[in-house]
This record gives C-alpha cells, sequence and structure tokens, in this order.
C-alpha cells in the first residue's frame, strides 16, 4: 500500500504546514463540549430541556437537509426498481452497526455527556441540596470525570470537533428513531370522519 507522506514528500510537508494537527485538548470544541456539560449541571431540569432542545434545533438545521436529500434520493431508488430497496436496507444497516462498534466510545461520552446532569437534577429534587457550593461538589467530578474520559477517547477518535458534535446531535438522532413510529401510531388512532 502506498504511503501518502512517502510518495508525495513535498505536498504533506506543504498541507501540515498549512493544517498543522491541533492536539484535542487544546481545541475550543474541547472545552466548549466541557462548558456545555457544566451548563447542563448546573442548570434546573427546564433548563436542561431547553439546553437539549436548542442543540436538538441546531442539529436539525445542519443535518435535516442531508437527512431529507438521501431520503429523497433512497425514494427515488426504489420508485425505479422496488427490489433495490431490500439490498439498501441492509447496506444501510450494515453501515450503521459498523458505525456503532466503531463509536462505542463516543456513545459512552454521550450517555455521560447527558445522563450526569440528569441524575445530579434527580438528587437535588430528592436531597434540596441546592445551594451553589453543593452544586459545585456535585459538578466538579462529573467535570474531571468527562475530561479524563474525553482524553482517553480521543486517543482512538483524534477529532475533538467530530466527537464533540457527535455528542451534541445524539438528541437529535434518537428524536428522528422515535419520532415516526409515534406519528404513524397518532394517525392511526384519530377517529376517521365520514361523508354523508
Amino acid at each position: 500500500m502506498l504511503n501518502f507522506q512517502q510518495g508525495f514528500p513535498n505536498t504533506a510537508r506543504y498541507l501540515k504546514q498549512k493544517y498543522p494537527r491541533k492536539e484535542p485538548v487544546k481545541s475550543c470544541w474541547h472545552w466548549g463540549t466541557l462548558g456545555l456539560f457544566s451548563l447542563l449541571c448546573i442548570a434546573t431540569i427546564k433548563q436542561q430541556l431547553l439546553l437539549i432542545g436548542i442543540l436538538i434545533l441546531v442539529a436539525a438545521l445542519i443535518k435535516g437537509p442531508g437527512v431529507l436529500f438521501f431520503g429523497a434520493l433512497y425514494s427515488f431508488l426504489i420508485s425505479l426498481f422496488p427490489p433495490i430497496g431490500i439490498v439498501l436496507s441492509a447496506l444501510f444497516f450494515l453501515l450503521n452497526i459498523r458505525l456503532l462498534t466503531k463509536s462505542w466510545r463516543v456513545n459512552l461520552v454521550a450517555s455521560l455527556f447527558y445522563l450526569y446532569p440528569l441524575g445530579m437534577s434527580v438528587l437535588r429534587y430528592l436531597t434540596q441540596w441546592d445551594a451553589p457550593w453543593q452544586i459545585g461538589l456535585e459538578l466538579l467530578p462529573g467535570l474531571f470525570f468527562l475530561h479524563f474520559v474525553l482524553i482517553q477517547v480521543y486517543y482512538f477518535h483524534p477529532n475533538a470537533r467530530q466527537v464533540a458534535w457527535t455528542v451534541f446531535a445524539i438528541p437529535f438522532e434518537l428524536l428522528a428513531l422515535i419520532l415516526p413510529k409515534r406519528f404513524k401510531k397518532f394517525f392511526r388512532a384519530m377517529p376517521q370522519t365520514t361523508k354523508h
């Protein structure tokens, strides 16, 4: 297999100078992820839902057109040759399995990112620990743990922007998985009007 740096040393040197590789920990995406995590931790349940709603909206604005385009392309290809739907569905299933096995570490980070603040909110609700110093004591372990888990994830996924974007887009992905089924059930349950 051809090694790009050995085959094209001048081009490789030029690209390294023009686009230097930045350490993920020094990236604004890493610190932005930690900052948003802190906001989620100190927020009330309503504020957490609002922040997650904003993340869903941003992800929908960025990912939505791509999802619509590929949905239209999928529908067009199936309308031309219906059996291709089975092949495309199998291909998408295999790609999703590959993505899940490749990015399971990032999914664990995303679970920590959303479940730790939720756990803090439940703890505050049950214990009435809502003094600023108590919230700070609850926040610090999660913040340090998330920082060190992110450092470990960067060994396997060195792009901090991609890791942050994956974590931020998880609520949109979950909503996209859940919504179509719920809408179908809602429309089936609606009473049919008959004309007389």
